[in-house]
Formats: structure tokens, C-alpha cells, sequence
């Protein structure tokens, strides 16, 4: 018997792991995401608290380390599995130790209440954003990412939460013998998960037609990420590597043209492409500043410039010039800068109002953070642009988080990206346009809403947020009320 439960355990133990670890990270298997965390729950509850744990850990860690293998340098991915390792088992130690103090339905909410809770304060404090959310993992289900138009993405990890915590409760109240005890509570969450996806299909029926659009044009004229690539590998003499960026900024500027002469009246380039010295920082501005103006159109320039001085950084930052030749935007990145060692912004957003909507813009990574995003649902922003530089490790599930920043706040995306896949999506999540990087003309077109849409997240902010954690608390207090009263 005891080799036949340890046999089983481990069974439990593997197949959460691959299951978990194969739908987070760069990853996405939606129905893993909702059985992993079951099987985690059914293998820590069959065992005692501390003899459990470091199995438990051992595997949560190695969950993470499936989903992000290889995705960042060793040096910052060895600590980042540790962190989210411990960071992932800590739902699964708060139920296992307050579930059955509880007992009854009510014990169920423990794990959605203490993952999304936790998942919460790591959304507002961890440095590299959002990476590791759950609801990534639920991409492509377009009626449940509706949701976190409401809540956040802290909404969707409730519900699957919920669901895990569940479905092992059912387990034990039928080999009990209390299957009746289960139907009250099986039916508020049926009604939950049913609410939910009915919410986001009527708000995806109900969405109404673009009026009113222009048409934006992403342009990846030439591969800057492999040049850097090889110059970070030798970097070569500076006549040499000006010449190579005047080709660059001519391809640019050549494609620019072209596509506002076939009627965009954005284009947006990716990261790192307008990069160069310090020194030919105000040629690239002057030369953008007269192509908008000649063509009227709104350039986006990302400008990459290096700064020769030992102590002065490298600064990574967005310019938007208007049609008049002006500076409407200038955005200096915030995120991943420990990675880059560039200059780091201030992480506020900047907006212009435009014939075309108000138009904020944000540098790659800077969309892997809710909360400021979130700056440009509240100022009523109807287009984010983002340039973006990616590579083969997080492609496409970078690209793939930015629909939800859209959805979130109501505005329309565009991620015009070197490297990987570019994408443009419209207030609700739906795609308009993409593009494969692979392919021979990275030019992506699309005719975007120039309307934005008031979300409840954005005017209500981390309301829902907030509540998990008080609920969280409320039960954790309700569960040591429970003990003192036994022991009594």
C-alpha cells in the first residue's frame, strides 16, 4: 500500500509539473493551466503539511523552469525560477494548512482567494511586470479574456483557482459520501464560470462597428536585432558601423514614405531601429521631423543612441513627431532596463490628441505592466503604439500579453515588432492584422478604431484586486477562530 501512494504521488507530482509547466512562461496550453494546480492540491492534501512541502516546492520550481527555460540569461533566470517557484507554492501551503480548519463550500476559496491575492501584489510590485500571470495562459479564448475588462487579469486566476480547489473538494465529498453537500457550491461556480464567459460573449456581440478608423502601417524594413546581435558579439570600427546606420535609416525612411503615400497616416517602426551615436541623434530628428511633416503623417521612431562616455547610459526612448514636424511625444523605456542597463524612465505616459484619437506610445516592454498602462485607459487613450524587439524564446506569447493591456483599458494596439510576431488588436482583443516575422515584407497595414471604450477596470481600478486580499484575510482569520475553538 505504501509503495502504491507513493507511486501515485509521484504520478500526481509529474503530471502537475508538465501540465503547469507547459502552460505558462513561453508557453500556452490553455486546459493545462486549469488541470495543473488540480493535481498540485490533490497531491498536497494527501500528504502532511511538512512532509509535503519540499516535494511540492521541488516541483513548482521545476514547473517553472519548464516555462521559462532558456527565455532570459542564466545569471537572471536562475533566481527568477527560485522566486516564482516559492512564490507559486505559497496558495497551495495556505490551503492546505486553512482548507480544512474551514471546511464546508467555503474552504474552496481558499486557493483562488490566496493565488489571485498573491498574484495581485506581485502584479504591482515585481520588476519585470506581469510576466508569469495565469490569464496568459487563457490567450485565444476571446469571451473569457472579455473579463479582464472588469477585473484585471487577477479575475481570470480566481476563476481557475476556484475551479482546481473544486474539483478536489468534489473528489473527496463523493468517495465520502457527501456528494450532496457539493451542489450548492458546484452550482455558484457553474453560475460564475458561466456569467463570465456570458459577459465577455455579450460584450463581443454588443461591441460596436469602427466607424471611424485610420490606417497605421508597422514597418520592419531591416532585421536591427541581428545587427545588434553582432555587434554586441564585435563591435566594429565606427565608420563602418555609421554606415551600416545610414542603410538602415534610409530603408526606413524609404518604406515610411511609401506607405503614407498609400495612405497611412501612422507608422510605426520597432525598437532600437532609429539607433546610432549620440552624435547622429539630431540628424535622425531632423530627418523624421521633415519626412512627417512632407508626408503628414504621425512617425513613430524609436531611437536607440549610444552614448560613448563610461559614465553616461545608453538611452532607449520613443519619439512621436506629428505632421507638423513637432515632438508630440518623447518616451524614455522603464522596463527591463536591468537587462538593457540603458536609462531608465520615469514610467509615466505621455499622450497627443490627434484627428485619429488621443495616442499614447510605450516601448516593448513597458506594456508587461498593468498598472501603467492603465495610465492610458484612465486619460482616455483610443491608440497605444509599441515598438517592440523580441526573440525566438518568447515569441509569440510577448506579443500575445499586449492584447490584454487592450482589453483591459479599451484602446487599440499595435506592437510593430523586430524579431517575432507583430500584432495589432482593436478594444476587445480581436486581431486585425499580424504578421510573422519570417515573412519576405514585414510590413503590417491595418485600419484601427480611432474610438476608445470605457472598461471597468480602468475607471474602477485594483477594486477586485483589493477585495481578494480582504476575503483572503477574512478567511484567514475565520480559520483561526475555527482552531481556538476546537482546542477550547
Amino acid at each position: 500500500m505504501a509503495t502504491l501512494k507513493r507511486f501515485s504521488g509521484v504520478a500526481l507530482l509529474t503530471s502537475a509539473t508538465l501540465l503547469v509547466g507547459f502552460s505558462g512562461g513561453r508557453w500556452s496550453a490553455p486546459l493545462a493551466a486549469w488541470l495543473g494546480p488540480a493535481l498540485f492540491i490533490r497531491f498536497y492534501q494527501s500528504r502532511s503539511p511538512l512532509r509535503g512541502f519540499i516535494p511540492l516546492l521541488v516541483a513548482c520550481i521545476g514547473a517553472q523552469v519548464i516555462g521559462w527555460w532558456r527565455v532570459f540569461p542564466l545569471g537572471l533566470i536562475v533566481p527568477f525560477w527560485i522566486a516564482l517557484g516559492l512564490f507559486a507554492t505559497l496558495p497551495y501551503v495556505f490551503h492546505r494548512v486553512l482548507a480544512p480548519r474551514i471546511g464546508g463550500g467555503l474552504s474552496t476559496l481558499v486557493f483562488p482567494l490566496a493565488a489571485s491575492g498573491l498574484e495581485f501584489v506581485s502584479l504591482l510590485a515585481n520588476p519585470v511586470g506581469s510576466w508569469g500571470a495565469t490569464a496568459y495562459s487563457q490567450y485565444g479564448n476571446l469571451a473569457l479574456m472579455q473579463w479582464v475588462s472588469v477585473t484585471g487579469l487577477v479575475g481570470v486566476t480566481f476563476l481557475m483557482g476556484w475551479f482546481a480547489s473544486l474539483a478536489n473538494w468534489v473528489w473527496d465529498s463523493i468517495r465520502d459520501g457527501r456528494a450532496r453537500e457539493t451542489a450548492t457550491t458546484v452550482t455558484l461556480f457553474a453560475c460564475a464560470f458561466v456569467g463570465v464567459l456570458a459577459y465577455g460573449a455579450m460584450r463581443l456581440a454588443s461591441a460596436p462597428l469602427a466607424s471611424e478608423t485610420v490606417r497605421v502601417a508597422g514597418i520592419t524594413a531591416e532585421p536591427i536585432r541581428v545587427i545588434t546581435q553582432r555587434w554586441s558579439a564585435a563591435m566594429p570600427a565606427p565608420a563602418e558601423r555609421d554606415a551600416e546606420v545610414r542603410r538602415v535609416r534610409s530603408a526606413y525612411f524609404d518604406a515610411s514614405v511609401r506607405e503614407a503615400r498609400a495612405g497611412a497616416r501612422i507608422v510605426v517602426w520597432p525598437e532600437i531601429s532609429g539607433i546610432g551615436a549620440a552624435t547622429d541623434e539630431r540628424a535622425l530628428i531632423e530627418q523624421a521631423s521633415r519626412v512627417a511633416s512632407e508626408e503628414k503623417i504621425y512617425l513613430t521612431v524609436p531611437l536607440f543612441t549610444i552614448r560613448d562616455e563610461p559614465d553616461k547610459r545608453n538611452e532607449n526612448k520613443l519619439l512621436i513627431v506629428d505632421p507638423s514636424g513637432g515632438n508630440a511625444i518623447e518616451h524614455v523605456k522603464f522596463g527591463g532596463n536591468f537587462m538593457e542597463g540603458t536609462l531608465k524612465g520615469d514610467a509615466r505616459l505621455r499622450t497627443v490628441d490627434t484627428p485619429y484619437g488621443r495616442i499614447a506610445g510605450v516601448i516593448c516592454w513597458d506594456a508587461d505592466f498593468p498598472e501603467v498602462i492603465r495610465q492610458a485607459g484612465a486619460a482616455g487613450v483610443s491608440l497605444l503604439l509599441v515598438p517592440s524587439s523580441d526573440w525566438h524564446e518568447i515569441d509569440p506569447i510577448h506579443a500575445h500579453m499586449a492584447v490584454f493591456r487592450a482589453i483591459e483599458n479599451g484602446l487599440s494596439i499595435v506592437r510593430q515588432t523586430d524579431g517575432a510576431l507583430s500584432i495589432v488588436a482593436d478594444p476587445f482583443g480581436r486581431v486585425l492584422a499580424q504578421l510573422d516575422y519570417a515573412t519576405a515584407d514585414r510590413t503590417m497595414i491595418a485600419q484601427v478604431p480611432t474610438r476608445a471604450i470605457t472598461t471597468l477596470y480602468n475607471r474602477g481600478g485594483h477594486l477586485f484586486g483589493w477585495l481578494t486580499l480582504i476575503l483572503f484575510a477574512m478567511l484567514v482569520a475565520f480559520g483561526l477562530a475555527s482552531t481556538l475553538r476546537q482546542k477550547r
